[in-house]
């Protein structure tokens, strides 16, 4: 692997085991099944986020999940610009390794800068793949410039192959159509959980990536949909400081 750990072994098994539970809790979430999956890919790759990206059927590229705020902002610039590893992945199909930002600037200057100031200098982007067609990337980022292995590569095929599954639990000739639908769902729902997020940080004085946490937290913990909940938070149904109740007290 890329980055050294104590039992590598163990933690590739308990992070699959996560991803695997993820799967088959039978949760009608996807937006919060991603996510968790997203957070579980950091602890599978030794990384320092991870991004997910699918295809918008009405063009372009959107966001879905992210591990963090800093990796959203990573991942948001990609598919504002249509430019970087992720989109030119899922163009290409092929996984785009980047080991150190800092001397491949010439494919992406605006990106690799960027990317660079939040914090990263090394990425791995990943088709995600469903009947030969790419519906999307997998970006794994890295806080220091990385000699992606076969490992690296064979774990984040895995992870993406398993994200696909989750965004696809079905079979037939519809599944396309499907996950078109599921696709528009989901990005209408981030743009949602966004104006909650933002609600929240600037009513409790939080940092954005703190009310990302209770929102998650409280979706979790009251098995409450993660767009249910920011519906309640943006129409005022719920006050934020309910999400901090529930926390301090469990």
């Amino acid at each position: 692997m890329s980055q050294n750990s104590p039992d590598p072994g163990a933690r590739v098994i308990d992070a699959l085991s996560e991803v695997a539970e993820a799967l088959v809790d039978g949760h009608t979430d996807t937006g919060a099944a991603l996510f968790r999956m997203a957070t579980i890919g950091v602890e599978l790759l030794s990384a320092a986020a991870v991004g997910i990206m699918i295809v918008d059927p009405r063009g372009g590229f959107g966001v879905v999940a992210a591990s963090d705020e800093r990796a959203r902002l990573v991942e948001l610039l990609q598919t504002q610009t249509e430019s970087g590893p992720c989109p030119q992945c899922i163009r290409t199909g092929e996984v785009v390794a980047v080991p150190d930002l800092a001397v491949d600037t010439e494919r992406w200057p605006e990106f690799a800068s960027i990317a660079r100031d939040l914090g990263y200098r090394a990425i791995l982007a990943v088709p995600m793949v469903l009947d030969g067609r790419t519906i999307g990337g997998l970006n794994v980022l890295y806080s220091q410039p990385t000699d992606f292995d076969q490992d690296d590569h064979r774990l984040s095929a895995l992870l993406a192959a398993l994200i696909v599954l989750e965004l696809t639990q079905e079979t037939g000739d519809q599944r396309a159509d499907r996950l078109a639908e599921r696709t528009l769902g989901l990005l209408n729902d981030r743009v949602h959980a966004g104006h909650a997020t933002g609600f929240v940080a600037g009513t409790l004085d939080v940092s954005p990536a703190r009310a990302r946490g209770l929102l998650d937290d409280y979706s979790r913990l009251h098995a409450v949909p993660l767009r249910e909940l920011a519906r309640r938070i943006t129409d005022g149904t719920l006050h934020p400081v309910e999400l901090t109740d529930t926390i301090d007290t469990e």
